[in-house]
């Protein structure tokens, strides 16, 4: 990178970007000193060469961090952003060829996500060389090549960091996004993903595209109801066998499509990886004694596998078994309620019965409710405790121990009242209370209490803002901004979407009318999730991500697990069996049992074949990724070509020459190498 005094001074290379940085009240001047110098260093001093402005916020040190568009552009190249070329592709973005991208020169050739990424990666990589501890705190020791910043993060000297929202452009995006109140689900993902980057962008891209295909899903429903072919208000489900097959090819035909399509927004913004990272920086909470990374050589903390291994086998398993059982006891206390009070009122007409009658499973839904968000607690400190190195791993194993609890808790007890209880009006009333609970519950926790809490925390500073035309000052900003709790990411988002799609096609022939109020709850949680990042959380920094992650393995388990759910539903009612003895007299319980696992396992083989044989990426992806591939080859070989000494070009171009020229001609072509 070149020298400060290098950057022209030119309006085009204005600040850009503004991250706010609070420190420890009552912090050391000698460390805050050490840290601005640090961060304004030039590259070629192993700073961040960044810009920052140093005020007092409420006894607190608070810094402003920036940077010139020049350097931004440095940055971009460091981090290997993707934009457009000038022949149309996709290619990462090099500063001394930029004047072949298009678009260069405007303002927001690098939106405001890639800005703040740029920025926060430069202060996660601003690192120790020789300094022993942090200036006056020796107790905070500082090893060379480790993060400066992710050690005074971990030891509380930054106590928070985040980007300040740019009022005119979240403004427009309000409008944009849910502001409107036309019947339009199409979300505005480019400016979404140019605020707030890859990893909400993608949510609101998999909510969205999940509620489009929900659509045919109710029409589709609705005409089978429409056209008498639905079951008996008393949850038969003899007749929606037709319901449990469209659900079925609907889940599997929604997830292949969206693997397509999740591939397309990874292409169109850059973040399709080809190469598998094989190293990554270790996560910030990863602990343990100091050793040398083989791969890096550098310094970082080591854990023993087999420590790890013992953690999690000895001691998380058997408490996420013994949640599990929790659970199950719970099931159990709820039928005995659910049994005794419909016994009591079986026959009692009147809302106050019907009342009395659903309130053991209202409560129960409640409760389920308050578990999950009780073990999710559990889980994070399991999951902390076991000592992940990479931030990656971590979360895989975060969401499986989520899934499995929230699974047995959730849908549990509904395949016992539907298998072992058998049933199926408990099992319609059942789901039906657990679906609506969980969704009145979930929108008033996630956008209503986090809205009121803002705006309590908040009206203490409201006076202070200056009404005049140019709005709040930064410092009022700050002070309001500093009310708003952290974004903690899209994983409850996904989980909710996780909770509803079980719902909609796990028992399909018993409750059909799931997918309409989930059609509804998204079309509402789209508005309210934009509300909600938009007006009560702190603006977060960002991810790269290629799509959904693991929740994709999640979302298709429960696709294959809805098979043989639905298809054991109606191998198990009545009118089935019914009519399997009329056609087969000597027909069996083993033989019907059979029949089952063979068509099953059938089925799971046609689900499975769709999957393996729809490709993930579409034709013209895997064209423009093969034109990146052969790029960055030529750009890689021309590299190479510019490293080597004039002796070495000459070899090269002779071995070259001798492939392709006869042996006399050698010597000749030697001699016009090197007169040229």
């Amino acid at each position: 990178y070149p020298l400060r005094a290098m950057e022209p001074e030119t309006t085009e290379y204005t600040r850009q970007p503004c991250v706010v940085v609070r420190l420890r009240p009552k912090i050391a001047n000698e460390a805050v000193l050490w840290l601005v110098k640090r961060i304004q260093d030039n590259k070629v001093d192993n700073g961040c060469q960044l810009d920052v402005d140093v005020t007092e916020l409420n006894g607190a040190k608070v810094l402003y961090i920036s940077a010139s568009k020049y350097r931004l552009l440095h940055g971009a190249e460091a981090i290997g952003l993707k934009k457009e070329y000038k022949d149309g592709t996709l290619r990462e973005f090099c500063f001394t060829d930029r004047a072949n991208f298009k678009h260069q020169k405007d303002d927001d050739f690098l939106s405001e996500s890639e800005q703040h990424q740029i920025v926060k990666v430069e202060l996660d990589g601003l690192r120790a060389i020789d300094e022993k501890h942090i200036p006056s705190y020796e107790n905070i020791k500082l090893y060379p090549g480790k993060s400066i910043f992710r050690r005074m993060v971990s030891n509380h000297l930054v106590t928070d960091n985040f980007p300040l929202h740019d009022r005119p452009t979240l403004h427009k995006l309000r409008w944009l996004w849910y502001k409107t109140l036309d019947l339009n689900l199409q979300q505005p993902l480019d400016h979404v993903r140019s605020y707030f980057g890859d990893s909400i962008s993608i949510y609101f891209a998999f909510l969205n595209f999940y509620t489009l295909a929900l659509v045919p899903l109710v029409v589709l429903g609705l005409l089978h109801w429409g056209l008498g072919l639905r079951s008996d208000i008393g949850g038969r489900v003899d007749d929606n066998w037709v319901l449990s097959v469209i659900h079925v090819l609907w889940a599997a035909a929604f997830l292949e499509m969206w693997k397509r399509k999740s591939t397309e927004y990874s292409y169109k913004w850059g973040t399709l990886v080809f190469i598998r990272k094989v190293w990554e920086e270790p996560r910030t909470g990863y602990r343990g004694p100091l050793g040398l990374n083989e791969v890096t050589q550098r310094q970082e903390p080591t854990y023993p596998s087999w420590k790890r291994n013992i953690r999690v086998y000895l001691i998380t398993c058997p408490v996420v078994l013994l949640c599990v059982a929790l659970a199950v006891c719970l099931m159990f206390y709820y039928f005995s309620w659910e049994i005794y009070l419909t016994s009591m009122y079986r026959h009692e007409p009147g809302i106050i019965s019907s009342l009395i009658k659903n309130a053991p499973s209202i409560v129960y839904s409640i409760l389920v409710l308050m578990g999950n968000s009780l073990y999710r607690k559990l889980a994070e400190f399991l999951t902390d405790q076991e000592n992940h190195r990479l931030e990656s791993t971590y979360q895989n194993h975060l969401i499986t121990k989520i899934l499995v609890f929230d699974f047995s808790n959730n849908f549990l007890a509904l395949f016992y009242i539907a298998f072992i209880y058998d049933d199926m009006p408990m099992l319609r009333q059942t789901l039906r209370n657990l679906f609506l609970v969980h969704m009145i519950v979930s929108q008033a926790i996630e956008s209503l209490l986090p809205y009121w809490q803002f705006k309590y925390r908040s009206s203490v500073y409201r006076s202070t803002l200056n009404r005049g035309n140019t709005g709040p000052t930064t410092h009022d900003q700050t002070c309001l901004e500093l009310q708003r709790d952290t974004y903690e990411g899209t994983f409850d988002d996904y989980l909710e979407l996780w909770l509803q799609f079980g719902y909609v096609v796990l028992f399909s022939c018993v409750y059909p009318p799931a997918a309409i109020f989930a059609l509804i709850n998204n079309i509402i949680e789209m508005k309210s999730d934009a509300f909600k990042i938009c007006n009560v959380y702190r603006r977060p920094f960002v991810y790269q991500t290629t799509g959904i992650g693991t929740w994709k393995v999640a979302f298709q388990a429960l696709s294959y697990l809805a098979v043989v759910s639905n298809l054991a539903l109606v191998f198990h009612t009545p009118r089935f069996i019914e009519w399997i003895y009329k056609i087969f007299p000597d027909a069996t319980t083993l033989s019907i049992f059979t029949a089952f696992v063979v068509l099953e396992h059938l089925l799971l083989g046609i689900r499975w074949l769709i999957s393996y044989t729809v490709p993930a990426m579409p034709l013209w992806v895997k064209i423009e990724t093969r034109k990146m591939q052969h790029y960055s080859l030529q750009a890689l070989k021309r590299q190479r070509s510019r490293m080597l000494l004039p002796a070495q070009i000459v070899q090269k171009n002779l071995e070259v020459l001798a492939a392709i020229s006869k042996p006399s001609t050698i010597k000749e072509e030697h001699e016009l190498l090197v007169t040229d």
